[in-house]
């Protein structure tokens, strides 16, 4: 069975990763082992230096390696010494030995050129080249040798050649690093906005739900008490003119409510001046889901049709069941769905759970923002969200919502 990849939930801690630079020092390490292991039998037998010597070199010229990622100076210094003393100490009287520079020190102060280039300013790498030609030139000159000095010239030729070139290189790599370093941070901030964007687009949304639902327990208000001196024809003057203020206020608070609106809704959001689906329009959802191809199944949606509850608790438990299923269709297509209804002591118990998707599916970049509006959606009301993975590849999301706000509650309280 395919499986569709796991999507993050908002307080999920992300895995410890190994360091890039971890990497790279323990590679950086074992290229140094690997050319000790070669430079000293070189040394002591093809250029004829003492055992202890070219042991002592060798390892200096190759731990000059291993350091150069986390101290350039005092590496670089010890590279370009190990070139100078490595051709000082040879002592062969083959004249088509390789002199001045062997192919091990050739090598090993290439590595150092090419670390310090690509993770140090410019400058360190090429003082690094210049100073290990100088010392090749140096030693060509105080020391003199069987080789010929044609084969010397082309030594130093090639030994400075080649490094050159690596130093060209890692600068190469350096500048490429340093671009793709800047197109991630960019892709990261167009990522952080986004996100930004979709998380406070949402909020706008839940502040407009929240304006219609107060909006219409002001009309009320309003209504109530400018039509209270005719319900009540013998109503005390006095009453009558408290009614007459709060009617005034209330139109006024309206009119302020509106002018609110007006800056939350923009000319594409017309379609939500409708009411706001509550409980009662929730078994509609999840017929419409099953419409869709969602094999969706419902339990207990006889608890939302007795039209107990507040608004606001009503709009919540809507969109979060909403937005489950809206997760199904993405990131779990074909999978079994199941939607449970509970309710304890005043609070609603919303349980939608899928099993695994029969099918692979595309990545959805960009995810758990819905994820995040459904938590915010059941704060609103006090109430709670929790996600979790199935052990049969499945996804849950469980929300309890109190049906009643700290203002119902108190408001029972006053008519009882």
């Amino acid at each position: 069975m395919a499986k569709s990849k796991r999507r993050r939930d908002p307080d999920e801690q992300p895995r410890p990763q190994v360091k890039p630079v971890v990497w790279v020092s323990a590679a950086l390490g074992l290229l140094a082992l690997a050319l000790a292991a070669v430079a000293v039998p070189v040394n002591a037998v093809a250029l004829g230096m003492p055992l202890v010597l070219a042991f002592l070199l060798s390892i200096a010229q190759s731990g000059s390696i291993g350091i150069a990622l986390f101290y350039p100076r005092p590496a670089a210094v010890i590279s370009c010494s190990a070139v100078f003393l490595l051709a000082m100490a040879a002592r062969s009287d083959d004249p088509a030995a390789i002199w001045p520079v062997s192919v091990t020190t050739l090598i090993g102060h290439g590595l150092v050129i090419s670390v310090l280039g690509v993770h140090q300013a410019w400058p360190a790498g090429l003082r690094c080249w210049l100073g290990g030609v100088a010392a090749a030139v140096g030693a060509a000159v105080l020391v003199p040798q069987s080789v010929p000095a044609n084969a010397v010239v082309g030594n130093l030729f090639l030994f400075g050649a080649i490094t050159g070139g690596v130093f060209g290189g890692a600068l190469v790599v350096r500048q490429w690093r340093q671009i793709s370093s800047q197109l991630v941070q960019e892709r990261r901030l167009s990522a952080d906005e986004h996100a930004k964007r979709v998380i406070a687009e949402e909020k706008t949304r839940i502040a407009r739900e929240l304006h219609d639902v107060i909006a219409h327990s002001m009309s009320l208000i309003n209504v109530q008490a400018t039509t209270a001196q005719y319900r009540h024809p013998n109503l005390d003057p006095l009453l009558a003119t408290e009614f007459d203020e709060m009617a005034a206020a209330s139109r006024q608070a309206l009119g302020e409510m509106r002018s609110v609106l007006g800056v939350l809704r923009n000319g594409q959001t017309g379609g939500e001046l409708v009411p706001q689906p509550g409980l009662a329009r929730i078994p509609e959802l999840i017929d419409s889901a099953g419409r869709a191809g969602v094999d969706v199944s419902a339990h207990g949606t006889e608890l939302l049709e007795d039209g107990t509850g507040s608004e606001i608790a009503g709009i919540a438990a809507f969109r979060i069941v909403q937005e489950a299923l809206s997760n199904v269709t993405r990131h779990a297509p074909g999978a079994r769905t199941e939607v449970r209804f509970a309710r304890s002591g005043g609070e609603l118990a919303i349980t939608v759970r899928n099993s695994a998707p029969d099918r692979a599916v595309t990545p959805v970049q960009g995810g758990g923002h819905g994820l995040v509006g459904m938590q915010e959606r059941a704060a609103i009301v006090d109430g709670s969200v929790h996600f979790r993975h199935l052990d049969d590849g499945g996804y849950e999301v469980r929300a309890v919502l109190p049906l009643h706000t700290a203002g119902n509650d108190s408001q029972e309280r006053e008519d009882q």
